[in-house]
């Protein structure tokens, strides 16, 4: 659990570095930054670290320079332990509808508020605890360059999960040894996506075999192997982790 209390030097990192950001305080009490929020980055290639604020004869990878208007209420969410960010110039609304999109394809949370890192990963994220300058940093500026890179380009700069639930199972791909209880609390967050649940919970049924070559669970009229292999390989994994620790949905 992170403290997003704001402390003195935080609210002197923003002003410092974002000063078109202002931090107020709601009738309930809840903190917020809002404003235009504004950045420059420069990534090269999955493996090497991206730079932020490069110089401005720096020349190697991708450099971005963009704002978005946005709202950050410092607390967290059912999604999300991290201080919820929202994009209040509607444009990634609009980038979703010029494509045919749905927001959380654009790593949108169901409350609209952005998906910044799937929430088993906040801890690592940041290992030292909360602080805006990490926070900003980590999260926040990487979150933003890759929105501006895929508006521009109609990809993303790296490697990403799938938006939404799926990338929880992709996620869970990777857990070489999971316990009972990571298990039970990935489950549990998997029920907090409503239609999605029903065919998770369908396809984990003891009974049913799980198939590449049928359509993709994800909705579209495509083969799952081909659209989203690590989710099949994902749910190929729970179903034999259910099964040997005992897990009942």
């Amino acid at each position: 659990m992170f403290d997003l209390t704001l402390k003195d030097e935080d609210e002197k990192w923003l002003h410092e570095h974002y000063p078109a950001l202002k931090i107020r305080k709601r009738n309930d009490g809840v903190s917020e930054i809002v404003g235009l929020f504004t950045f420059s980055m420069a990534f090269q290639s999955e493996g090497k670290p991206y730079v932020i604020n490069p110089a401005p004869d720096y020349t190697d990878g991708t450099k971005i320079e963009d704002g978005y208007q946005i709202r950050i209420e410092l607390h967290g969410s059912e999604f999300s332990e991290l201080p919820q960010v929202y994009e209040t110039g509607l444009r990634l609304k609009k980038v979703a509808e010029n494509r045919n999109l749905r927001q959380e394809d654009l790593h949108i949370n169901p409350s609209g508020a952005a998906c910044l890192c799937i929430r088993p990963e906040e801890p690592s994220n940041l290992p030292d605890g909360f602080s805006l300058e990490n926070f900003f940093n980590l999260l926040l500026v990487p979150f933003f360059y890759a929105q501006s890179y895929f508006e521009k380009n109609n990809s993303w700069p790296w490697g990403q999960y799938s938006h939404g639930v799926w990338g929880f199972i992709e996620w869970y791909l990777g857990q070489e040894k999971p316990t009972a209880g990571i298990l039970e609390d990935l489950l549990q967050r998997l029920q907090k996506y409503g239609n999605e649940w029903a065919k998770i919970k369908t396809a984990l049924a003891p009974k049913h075999r799980i198939k590449g070559h049928h359509d993709c669970i994800c909705g579209k009229i495509e083969k799952m192997r081909n659209c989203h292999p690590e989710v099949l390989r994902g749910l190929w994994k729970l179903k034999q982790d259910m099964a040997n620790l005992k897990t009942l949905i």
